[in-house]
């Protein structure tokens, strides 16, 4: 069977600023952050077996024609045969007070409408907010393309808030993203095999992944049970299903206890100062 083809259209727009205050100290836009997305989702899809192909990458403020832009990605799309044509945006509201992950399919396609619903599923996992997916007929790039289409509005950008957390895990959303396609697609979903160490007071065999995802009861996944393994490490039990991957009444109170212990704030959410502690730095 031929390997599933996903073009990859990042937003094209010549303005749209952000909010997110860059590391580098340049301005942030849109077409910027997208497209920075879409490098990191890109490769994902490929050790995944899905081949891609990605759109124009926009230069914020130069005099390119964003809507001959968009029209070009979608001829291409079309012209390459793509199955999925994904389009990568981040939102923005009247007063700069919103925040969601609120993505599209065209309204007419079932088959959109069935490949939103499972990449709404894999979204919530990871994202702290809102969820929704909404049916649209309007936008170009759902009603046009001859692929089964899907449009990300990942977060809002004149958030702070919302966009920190769309700069700050991409690899997640990528992640979630692509087992997304994935199930679609009927293939599995190939995890990263570049574990690192975990450095504990206790002997055992822990690893924990280059870059880990922010988990919470009702998660799960092999990063749950690395977690897991590693809150065992410290004297903390998880329960007796032990590290089963799935984040439950036990690992939620054997995190609480971790971070009582080592002074971290008492969320129950295994986020950046958990990791931390965890892989010993």
């Amino acid at each position: 069977m031929a390997a599933p083809k996903v073009y990859l259209s990042p937003a094209m727009h010549r303005a749209n600023p952000c909010v997110y205050p860059r590391p580098d100290g340049k301005q942030c836009y849109e077409a910027l952050e997208n497209n920075e997305y879409i490098d990191i989702l890109e490769p994902i899809l490929n050790r995944c077996g899905i081949e891609t192909k990605r759109g124009y990458r926009r230069t914020p403020m130069n005099g390119d024609n964003g809507n001959a832009i968009m029209k070009q990605n979608v001829r291409e799309s079309d012209a390459w045969g793509a199955d999925v044509h994904y389009v990568s945006h981040t939102n923005a509201s009247s007063n700069g007070k919103a925040q969601g992950c609120h993505p599209m399919y065209y309204t007419y396609s079932k088959n959109g409408k069935k490949l939103g619903e499972i990449m709404a599923k894999y979204r919530k996992h990871i994202y702290p907010g809102t969820v929704k997916l909404v049916p649209r007929s309007d936008l170009y790039e759902l009603r046009v393309p001859k692929a089964v289409s899907f449009y990300e509005e990942h977060a809002f950008h004149d958030n702070l808030e919302d966009i920190t957390w769309f700069h700050t895990h991409m690899k997640e959303i990528a992640e979630s993203a692509a087992k997304g396609l994935c199930e679609y697609f009927g293939i599995p979903y190939v995890e990263d095999t570049k574990p690192v160490s975990v450095p504990t007071p206790v002997e055992q065999d822990v690893t924990i992944p280059m870059q880990v995802r922010m988990l919470r009861r009702g998660m799960w996944g092999a990063d749950v049970k690395t977690l897991q393994a590693a809150l065992i490490a410290y004297g903390f039990s998880c329960g007796a299903a032990g590290a089963d991957g799935d984040f439950g009444v036990g690992t939620d109170a054997a995190l609480r206890k971790f971070q009582t212990k080592y002074g971290l704030g008492v969320d129950g959410i295994a986020g950046n100062a958990t990791w931390s502690k965890l892989l010993g730095k």
